[in-house]
């Protein structure tokens, strides 16, 4: 598929997420200057909203650092935890206003930092010990509930973003608590992330999808490794390499493309200095190994536009 089809794939799956029509998209085109400056004010917008995010959360962080010692457990919760829930109330508000929308991404972020913070703040002045796995579990649950209920009511892919990380927290945690097998939680997450990265990439939130896409194949690439390393079914993890390169065609991720693509290298380096170290015959096996497999995929594709494609 060309980079062409890919766009227009992404333009029409764009368009059916967010309603827009033919009409709109029409005027969009025959409209070049105008939609130049709305592109320009968006991106200063956008520029101004970050970075007026990132000084206020500069502003927050080095107040609290100052007076850290002197508040007692009260006031460390109020700064942290209460600032948290302001600037998420504050985001909320900001929804209601087209003028100040893009001002609350920044505060969600803000926010999504904050909270957390704060809570486990409270914990440790308030708590009489315990489980630190248990307070890592309460915060994420919290936060997880706040941040997919606003998600599911606004739709905002900030907030998908945060319920997906917290919802990642929760689970180690919960495995951790479990005493499950480390290598087995590791797959199911990582397969899970596959999972979610792939309904966001058919949605509104694709924006997003190339970052789980990647946490979520590392994961499992880690997971399945430290399962199979110097086992009879090592090769296991060479097959998996070669199915992510699989996906990332199938669901046209250059992320996922480029996670295999280097796993599989990394393992070939690995096993290359693991068994053949001074062996000449092997770099020579695999550069006429890549090049069949080249030769392969130029016949496959020319089999597939001859005969199947029609």
């Amino acid at each position: 598929m060309s980079l062409k089809e890919d766009a227009l794939q992404d333009i029409v799956s764009l368009a059916r997420h967010n309603n827009i029509t033919l009409q709109e998209i029409a005027a969009a085109l025959q409209a070049p200057q105008q939609q130049v400056r709305k592109e320009s004010s968006s991106v200063l917008s956008k520029l101004f909203g970050y970075i007026g995010g990132i000084f206020i959360f500069a502003g927050i962080g080095v107040f609290i650092s100052m007076y850290w010692d002197d508040f007692g457990s009260a006031a460390r919760v109020v700064v942290t935890l209460g600032t948290g829930l302001v600037a998420f109330s504050m985001g909320l508000v900001c929804l209601t206003d087209k003028k100040y929308e893009r001002a609350a991404t920044p505060l969600f972020l803000i926010a999504a930092l904050l909270q957390p913070t704060g809570i486990l703040v409270m914990l440790q002045e308030y708590s009489s010990g315990g489980d630190a796995r248990h307070g890592l579990m309460f915060m994420a649950v919290y936060m997880l509930i706040q941040q997919g209920a606003t998600f599911w009511a606004k739709g905002r892919t900030v907030l998908a973003f945060s319920a997906i990380l917290f919802g990642c927290i929760f689970f180690a945690n919960l495995f951790d608590v479990l005493s499950g097998d480390e290598k087995l939680n590791g797959m199911v997450v990582g397969v899970s992330l596959l999972c979610v990265a792939y309904a966001l990439n058919q949605s509104k939130h694709l924006a997003i999808a190339p970052f789980w896409y990647f946490i979520g194949a590392v994961i499992l690439l880690i997971s399945v490794f430290d399962a199979v390393k110097n086992t009879p079914q090592e090769l296991v993890y060479l097959g998996l390499s070669a199915l992510i390169i699989f996906l990332s065609t199938y669901v046209r991720s250059r992320t996922l493309l480029l996670v295999g693509t280097m796993s599989m290298l990394v393992y070939i380096g690995y096993y290359t200095t693991q068994h053949f170290a001074d062996t000449l015959g092997w770099p020579i096996a695999l550069v006429m190994t890549g090049i069949a497999l080249i030769a392969l995929s130029t016949l496959a594709v020319k089999l597939n536009q001859k005969y199947i494609a029609k």
